[in-house]
């Protein structure tokens, strides 16, 4: 979908998605952000070069930039959506998800617009699951907690969050030698430079069958250690003690694991 005529008192919306070898989920995907009801929209896709199927697709469903091109994978889309994105607000909803309905983007709007200046804000909402054991389940939380999200307890589905032009500037984008976590890198460098807004409405349909939500619990946790260095947010006071929190987490959360687990084999 193209971008209408600016109104300058509202945020222009940038929707980055990614996709690769995925045409039914990228028309969902499209199809979910042309259906919006903000006026303010435009959709920017980046193809990892999925053949000429894709393209004529793409050719064809007007949004406002696409390419279908080699890259260097997720995370180099992502950068490279940012850098053809002219929205105030970027939300990167990657091709399968969708929005939760056609006033989500408004909803997300409408909040950060209470920031004083929304361009370096943040915030998110609530996904719904789709796929897989979880089906239908709402990930949502009531409040913030830098301390959950950098010990691994809270994580934020970044399908369900939005980031202020600026606020992405001064982050840098995404960091692509960070592995399947760089989502949540990200969200804790957001989290160093500005408090997010939390949205209590479900903002977007999640699908969990992709690589970064089937990954073992292990590389989950690790990856969480690995961000805070890099982010420059440590959950407790300093490496040792946070280290040794996020240990007792991690087995706290393969037991609760094996519990389902065995929950399951009894039926």
């Amino acid at each position: 979908m193209t971008s209408t005529p600016h109104d300058a008192a509202r945020p222009r919306v940038s929707v980055v998605t990614i996709s690769f070898r995925d045409l039914p989920g990228l028309m969902k995907t499209i199809t979910s952000t042309r259906d919006q009801d903000y006026p303010y929209v435009e959709h920017i896709v980046i193809d990892g070069g999925s053949g000429a199927d894709t393209e004529q697709v793409l050719g064809q469903s007007g949004v406002a930039y696409w390419q279908s091109q080699p890259d260097g994978g997720r995370y180099d889309g992502m950068n490279q959506g940012i850098q053809h994105a002219s929205g105030d607000l970027l939300w990167f909803m990657h091709s399968s998800d969708v929005f939760a309905g056609p006033s989500a983007i408004t909803v997300a709007v409408d909040a950060l617009s209470r920031r004083p200046d929304p361009r370096r804000a943040w915030g998110f909402g609530g996904a719904r699951l789709i796929g897989g054991d979880r089906d239908g389940t709402v990930w949502s939380y009531e409040g913030f907690s830098q301390r959950r999200l950098a010990l691994g307890i809270a994580p934020i589905p970044h399908q369900a969050a939005v980031f202020g032009a600026d606020l992405v500037d001064e982050i840098g984008g995404y960091s692509t030698s960070f592995g399947l976590a760089a989502d949540h890198l990200f969200m804790l460098c957001a989290s160093r430079l500005a408090e997010p807004v939390v949205v209590s409405e479900v903002l977007c349909d999640f699908d969990t069958t992709g690589a970064g939500s089937v990954r073992p619990q292990r590389d989950h946790f690790r990856d969480v250690r690995d961000a805070w260095p890099a982010a420059g947010v440590f959950p407790c006071a300093g490496r040792v003690a946070s280290t040794a929190i996020a240990r007792a987490v991690q087995g706290e959360a393969w037991a609760k694991s094996l519990v389902r687990r065995g929950i399951g084999l009894s039926r």
